[in-house]
């Protein structure tokens, strides 16, 4: 019964994911130069509105989901004892595009 209760459930997973979310458009704001509540609403907000956990499935002892940006899947996230991981997948860079 205690495994059942620690498992995340898909609530988990989403929340975790927009965190992170949140915290990398932070991170490039600030790399441009911006800063303050405004970035930091408008970070939470952007996440919020495009980050998805779809396909949750749920094991004995951890649950997984695929996370979504835009529609696009972006990585995996991994839950087990109360702890969800993402696990994004990289970024094409510009020259990867070319």
């Amino acid at each position: 019964m205690l495994l059942y209760i620690l498992k995340p459930d898909q609530k988990d997973h989403s929340e975790e994911a927009v965190t992170n979310g949140v915290l990398y458009l932070e991170s490039q704001a600030k790399e441009a130069g911006l800063k303050g509540g405004f970035v930091s609403w408008g970070s939470n907000q952007l996440a919020e509105m495009t980050i998805s956990v779809k396909n949750y499935q749920s094991f004995a002892l951890f649950s997984t989901g695929e996370v979504y940006v835009a529609g696009i899947k972006r990585g995996d996230s991994f839950g087990c004892a109360s702890k969800v991981w993402i696990l994004w997948e990289p970024l094409e860079s510009d020259e990867t595009r070319n």
